[in-house]
């Protein structure tokens, strides 16, 4: 590329915009959950794994679990980070 960007490099600079987002996002959430007209705001859909998954084999053990509770003022957040990202 003429300006010294890869497009792998686009793609990291896409996901800090987009986990940025998010985290505001859900900052902001918290945030209006103590304002009556905006806790609409801190509505959370939480999905993901319950129980973790749990592998033995012998010598090596270890567990994963996944749960992700996502906010409605994180998804705007991180709509707001894509969009910040087209416009650099």
């Amino acid at each position: 590329m003429a300006n010294g960007t890869s497009k792998f490099g686009n793609v990291w600079i896409l996901l800090l915009c987009i986990l940025s987002g998010l985290t505001v996002g859900y900052f902001i959430g918290n945030l209006c959950d103590h304002i009556s007209y905006l806790e609409w705001m801190n509505y959370t859909g939480t999905f993901g794994l319950d129980q973790p998954i749990q592998v033995n084999l012998g010598v090596l053990w270890f567990s994963i679990q996944v749960k992700f509770n996502i906010t409605l003022a994180a998804v705007i957040g991180m709509l707001l980070g894509i969009a910040l990202y087209k416009k650099i």
